[in-house]
């Protein structure tokens, strides 16, 4: 006699199939998320926390442009300072030779090669580059800020006047960071400087000599005075941007954790689940296995 399957039966058995399909994607699904720790669609099973994540992940991105540009500056200030205080010293041996009681008209050739060498040093410096840019040239970074004249007395400022350079560290804070050549502290060191190259000094007697001193000398104290207030306030910016950067990197921990707990598949709790799944998919095979072997016929 011919088996006669029920419609019934077959529409069963396809319900059946479509439930094992199911069972078997959350099974894959699971076994993945038991395998990387991360939670496979964040999305689908919790659209609250999926939205949340997105905004942690928004602010986390702003914080990390900040922190890596802020890297980048500190290294910045941190040359710019070197340079700074090499001047400065650069500049206070001068006006300690200038100071010197034993400077006398037997040296004063001694003295104005020492003015030449001072000059050609700070000049020096102020050129110096960091990543490509010039230091010390207001907006005008590829360009140097300063040159020695053609007399080889002089300095002449080459770079930017209309401005500082500035930048943005976090979402309200700028800080103004820059420092120009043509600042007054330079300017009072190369005037002092230029008056020593300038001057014929074995012409003076020693009343002209010693005149001609003390006003190098009150121009370098002006400059000294000036150079130590420009690295007072560089000082002071690296410490605002040391303690930025340690909030940015806090920060970015905490989103990390937040995020962490959104996303990262707890094991217990995942094994629980694969294992319900694996349950469920057994009684289903078992179910579409009888529900295949049923015929009319076995109940008539």
């Amino acid at each position: 006699m011919p088996t006669i399957s029920t419609i019934s039966t077959a529409q069963q058995s396809l319900d059946m199939r479509l439930v094992i399909a199911r069972n078997n994607a959350e099974q894959a699904k699971l076994a993945q998320e038991a395998a990387s720790g991360v939670k496979q669609d964040v999305y689908a099973d919790n659209p609250g926390a999926a939205t949340k994540t997105l905004q942690i992940r928004t602010r986390m991105s702003a914080t990390e442009s900040y922190k890596t540009s802020n890297e980048l500056l500190a290294g910045k200030l941190e040359n710019m300072y070197d340079s700074l205080s090499q001047i400065t010293e650069t500049a206070r041996e001068f006006q300690d030779m200038s100071l010197a009681g034993g400077l006398t008209s037997q040296n004063r050739d001694e003295y104005r090669q020492q003015a030449e060498i001072t000059l050609q040093g700070i000049v020096s410096m102020l050129n110096t580059t960091y990543g490509g840019e010039f230091l010390f040239s207001g907006l005008a970074t590829d360009t140097a800020p300063v040159e020695i004249d053609g007399t080889g007395n002089a300095v002449n400022y080459l770079g930017d006047t209309t401005g500082n350079l500035a930048m943005k560290i976090d979402d309200t804070t700028q800080m103004n960071y820059g420092i120009r050549a043509d600042d007054a502290a330079f300017q009072n060191v190369f005037d002092a400087l230029e008056i020593v190259l300038t001057t014929n000094l074995d012409a003076l007697d020693d009343a002209g000599f010693e005149a001609m001193r003390d006003t190098v000398t009150t121009l370098m104290n002006d400059g000294l005075t000036q150079l130590t207030s420009l690295g007072a306030r560089l000082g002071n910016n690296q410490s605002v941007l040391e303690q930025k950067i340690d909030d940015q990197y806090s920060r970015l921990s905490i989103y990390n954790a937040a995020i962490s707990d959104i996303e990262t598949a707890e094991p217990e709790e995942t094994a629980l689940r694969l294992n319900q799944v694996m349950n469920q998919l057994e009684v289903s095979y078992q179910i579409t296995a009888r529900i295949s072997g049923m015929t009319l016929l076995d109940y008539l």
